[in-house]
């Protein structure tokens, strides 16, 4: 085996590439969109300061920023797709591989630190819709070059999974295929070995090629040089499996994800600082007394519910308050904004329609059809995925590459998605049991029936199965007579 090198370099690993530098800015947009904290609205990161002949008071810009308010549907629309396809665990099948004990430790513990491959592959979904992300099968450094897979097995020396997103891609390069021909990664400060230890300063790069890797140390304030440790593989093939939404077609814009966020976090953007503005046009609005016939100073300065005014006879109240039409228009604005966040998520349809629900305020009229068939097509993906890094990562633990057919493993992610609620599905029944053709064509009236255990039970519930004879076994009655002039 290759020894691992580690010299001094003068490069930078830090330095990133021109598509970084371009794209940066939205894939931080997605990822503060998917997951909005109280305190990036606190700091006004995405609030745009009043512009003009005149800029802002501080004041009412620093109000604005405490009054903001994240009212898109970006999280939401990641966690119902999330949600859904993992409500089952995924099944794998790997009895008859030859490498069976391999991949039983490696799914049960896929970083070294324990983490299962359903938990690792439901985090790695949340960044697939987010911004994409790179699966890289890396392998543990031993302090001193084993001889052989014997001596690595007793050092604990196996492959582990990292998961990066574009803003950790600082450069990279691809062939005229799409594949990689290599890519570096940023993997943040090297953690404190104790709280007594304190900062270690250092920040450490990771780089893949299809033989080579390369980790840097890059040192913070202080004089200490930057440091590469370098060592081989044999695969031949960078470690490194995409898991992208969609990725670009745009020549000049290789290996650049495309997410379920990108056109929908920038419509986010403009809604929450067209939220602020309404708010401020309410408070602007908010109408004041004016007293007439009355003294100044016999008018009470303080005005409370339910308080009681004396005045003398002939003085009088009136309300004093400025239009509203703007704040309609306004209203009206944001809510088609909200409507086309709706409508590109595939939770309305194409027209942005929303049904308005006395009971539960507002409920999406979900396109099932569309949102199913993503979600089926991602499932697939995943399992695609799943598979090439498996293989991967027991290629890179026997020291030379592996099949798909040698590997014999198979993963199957869940295609039974409860997209209605309860209720509708219940509505829905009753609708077509009112028309009477369920006796002629039973079977939607199954498939219906079906819907609704899914909705209120999982598989793994002891009434699920046999609910589900039940219905498969139900007789539907001929049709009912009807009356004949």
């Amino acid at each position: 085996m290759a020894q691992t090198r580690k010299t001094v370099t003068d490069f930078d690993p830090s330095a990133t590439c021109g598509t970084y530098d371009e794209l940066c800015e939205s894939w931080r947009l997605n990822r503060d969109f998917a997951e909005m904290h109280l305190s990036t609205l606190a700091d006004g990161a995405y609030l745009d300061e009043f512009g003009g002949t005149a800029s802002e008071p501080a004041t009412q810009y620093a109000k604005r920023k405490t009054w903001s308010l994240a009212l898109d549907h970006c999280q939401d629309m990641i966690a119902l797709r999330v949600d859904n396809i993992f409500r089952t665990p995924p099944k794998r099948i790997y009895d008859r591989s030859p490498h069976r004990d391999l991949i039983r430790s490696l799914l049960a513990d896929v970083d070294g630190g324990g983490t299962r491959m359903d938990a690792f592959m439901r985090r790695a979904l949340v960044q697939y819709y987010i911004n994409g992300v790179d699966i890289v099968v890396d392998k543990a450094q031993a302090p001193a070059e084993p001889a052989n897979q014997a001596q690595e097995a007793r050092l604990g020396l196996r492959p582990y999974l990292h998961a990066f997103g574009p803003l950790e891609r600082v450069d990279w390069a691809v062939d005229h295929a799409g594949k990689y021909l290599w890519a570096r990664y940023c993997l943040g400060e090297a953690p404190a070995n104790d709280e007594w230890s304190g900062a270690t300063g250092l920040t450490q790069y990771l780089t893949i090629t299809p033989d080579e890797w390369r980790l840097y140390e890059v040192p913070g304030q202080s004089e200490q040089p930057t440091t590469v440790a370098t060592g081989s593989h044999s695969l031949g093939i960078c470690p490194v499996v995409p898991f992208y939404f969609k990725e670009s077609a745009k020549s000049d814009y290789p290996k650049v994800p495309l997410s379920l966020l990108t056109r929908i976090a920038p419509i986010a953007r403009y809604l929450l600082n067209l939220i602020s503005q309404i708010q401020l046009d309410i408070y602007r609005n908010i109408g004041f007394l004016v007293a007439t016939g009355v003294e100044p100073d016999r008018v009470p300065t303080e005005i409370t519910p339910m308080g009681c005014w004396a005045l003398p006879d002939g003085a009088t109240l009136s309300d004093v308050a400025g239009s509203v039409d703007h704040i309609r228009e306004k209203r009206e604005f944001a809510n088609m904004l909200i409507e086309a966040i709706l409508r590109i998520g595939k939770l309305a349809g194409h027209s942005g329609q929303l049904k308005a629900r006395a009971t539960s305020g507002v409920q999406v009229a979900v396109e099932r059809t569309d949102l199913d068939n993503e979600m089926q097509m991602t499932a697939a993906q995943a399992e695609a995925v799943e598979g090439e890094v498996v293989r991967i990562a027991v290629s890179r633990a026997l020291g030379r590459p592996v099949t798909r057919d040698e590997l014999a493993y198979t993963v199957e992610y869940n295609r039974k998605y409860v997209l209605a609620g309860t209720a509708e599905i219940i509505a829905n029944i009753g609708a077509l049991v009112k028309t009477d053709t369920h006796r002629q064509v039973p079977e939607p009236l199954r498939i219906l029936l079906r819907q609704l255990i899914k909705a209120l039970a999982g598989e793994d519930d002891e009434a699920y199965a046999a609910a589900m004879q039940q219905v498969a076994e139900m007789t539907v009655g001929p049709p009912r007579e009807t009356d004949h002039d």
